[in-house]
């Protein structure tokens, strides 16, 4: 069971249900999983997904990643392909001992020096890859943050990044700007290298765009500084030194870029274990997105029309505009705004597929249970939504879901059930 308190959350047969559908949800997107399922070695040829590459063709292959889930994508590979690696250097928040592939922790959401110094390593390293080797990339969500080589000054591209998570911009707005203020981002790592690149990537991005994820190192960026400076203008941001990305589609003919899981193989799975408990499962959206509490309107009008045993499946990302000064993140504060006009006999939970809503906690739950124990706390909902405090009137609640750290991130996984 990855739910670490499922115990102590499982307070009904209901609450257990969502619990384990969540569970099952998580279960197929880890990196074990995944790389079981879409990576292996045959010979001398790696398949991956539909791709199948003649290792024969490369003198030595370099294996790079960043991104929360990057240290065990790192892990798999290394199982698969062993002494074949040249080297090796992986960026992640959580720390690993490999044998081949060198893993340094960093920070996030937040850049800091040392994710700094990894990313120049990172960079050093595939300088040194020639035309006839191979670089494995290894992307996953919140790669923006722990590989960057900035193009202004530390501090100014900190501040940059602090304002933009706290403003209420969508993600193709912020990594629009990270791209345009990196030497790394848009497609510039590829400048930085003569090898083959094949970038293995798990998707934390609505609809699956390639220059958004991670903002895109290894891929074509469409976007361009105009767009980063109306961005600038829209939030009211500091003015910063725009560098243009790569915008000769040749280079890019040397890469690869494979998406191996995304947020609709965990919608999928956990359909299919709504079914085997008895309920009628219905996937609504792999592509959510919006004001966390405007959504929660949304999602309360939506299920209004639910029967008895249904369960909607809902995927994607919504953004908080904070205004307070309380502790809690996305999913957290969609929970707490649908507790507050939740239907009876309904069960809502929101939670983050990499573990961590911004929080140590990975979401909420919201049911009768939780208004029940906040009318005992005399706990205002409206007052904890104004000050984007969802974190702690959950804690009190007793209704956080914890998972710590996953692996993974594929956004985040939303249920609603009628029961």
């Amino acid at each position: 069971m990855l739910i670490k308190n499922f115990s102590s959350l499982a307070e009904t047969t209901f609450r257990k249900d969502a619990l384990r559908i969540i569970n099952e949800g998580l279960k197929v997107i880890s990196p074990s999983f995944i790389f079981k399922k879409e990576v292996f070695l045959e010979n001398h040829y790696l398949h991956i997904k539909k791709e199948k590459i003649d290792l024969n063709n490369f003198k030595n292959i370099y294996i790079v990643g960043f991104g929360k889930g990057a240290a065990l994508m790192a892990a798999e590979i290394e199982r698969i392909l062993g002494s074949k690696i040249k080297n090796g250097l992986v960026i992640d928040i959580v720390s690993l001992k490999l044998k081949r592939i060198k893993i340094k922790q960093g920070t996030h959401p937040y850049l800091s020096k040392k994710n700094i110094q990894a990313s120049k390593r990172i960079i050093n390293m595939i300088k040194q890859a020639k035309k006839d080797d191979l670089v494995i990339c290894l992307i996953a969500g919140g790669g923006s943050a722990l590989f960057e080589v900035p193009y202004n000054s530390f501090i100014n591209t900190l501040r940059i990044n602090q304002k933009l998570l706290t403003s209420g911009a969508s993600i193709e707005e912020i990594n629009t700007i990270r791209k345009h203020i990196s030497q790394v981002k848009g497609g510039q790592m590829v400048a930085w290298t003569q090898a083959l690149i094949i970038s293995l990537i798990v998707s934390d991005v609505v609809g699956d765009q390639l220059d958004i994820i991670a903002s895109g190192p290894t891929v074509f960026d469409p976007s361009t500084i105009k767009d980063a400076q109306i961005i600038i203008k829209k939030y009211k941001l500091p003015k910063l030194k725009l560098k243009e990305t790569p915008k000769i589609k040749g280079i890019f003919r040397k890469v690869k870029n494979i998406i191996i899981a995304n947020n609709k193989v965990s919608l999928e799975e956990m359909a299919h274990e709504a079914k085997k408990l008895g309920y009628q499962p219905r996937i609504i959206t792999s592509t959510l997105t919006g004001e966390a509490q405007k959504v929660a309107q949304d999602l309360i009008r939506l299920s209004l029309k639910m029967k008895k045993k249904e369960i909607y499946l809902l995927g994607g990302e919504t953004t908080v505009t904070v205004r307070g000064q309380g502790r809690g993140g996305r999913n957290t504060e969609l929970s707490l705004a649908s507790l507050q006009k939740l239907p009876k006999k309904c069960l809502f939970i929101s939670f983050a597929s990499d573990g961590l809503d911004n929080t140590d906690a990975a979401g909420g739950i919201a049911d009768q249970n939780t208004q029940r124990k906040a009318k005992d706390l005399n706990l205002d909902i409206e007052k904890y939504l104004n000050n984007n405090n969802s974190y702690n009137f959950f804690r009190q609640t007793g209704d956080l879901i914890f998972t710590g750290p996953t692996g993974t991130n594929v956004a985040d996984l939303i249920l609603i059930m009628k029961y």
